[in-house]
């Protein structure tokens, strides 16, 4: 492999997060309430989503702006500062619906066309 071939391939693999990073969020927060690092440390351990900490605000920011969810600052027990949580809106529910139908009908589809090639 040449050393073009890497930024290439990580082009590639950070279009194809992007793609499953929105979904992904917001299976989590079909779960409840949860704040940016929270949702963040979620995503990488639970999902195998590695997006960048700086990914996962704008994210959030644009699915708030399309009314997929809402936030509210919080004060949290322990004194430590205020924390930004966000939860699902009725119409983040409906989308993250539509979306795991969506999933669900590639897979069902892709992954058998997938498995019958082998790679070279």
């Amino acid at each position: 492999m040449t050393d073009n071939e890497r930024p290439e391939a990580d082009s590639r693999r950070a279009q194809l997060l992007k793609g499953v990073a929105e979904l992904a969020l917001l299976s989590l927060l079909d779960e409840g309430p949860q704040y940016g690092l929270e949702l963040l440390d979620r995503l990488r351990a639970d999902a195998g989503v590695d997006l960048a900490e700086g990914t996962i605000y704008p994210l959030l920011h644009r699915l708030q702006k399309a009314g997929l969810m809402a936030s509210e600052w919080r004060i949290e027990q322990d004194g430590a500062r205020p924390r930004k949580y966000y939860a699902l809106t009725d119409l983040g529910r409906a989308e993250l619906a539509s979306q795991l139908a969506e999933w669900r009908r590639l897979n069902a589809s892709l992954n058998p066309f997938l498995d019958r090639r082998t790679l070279r």
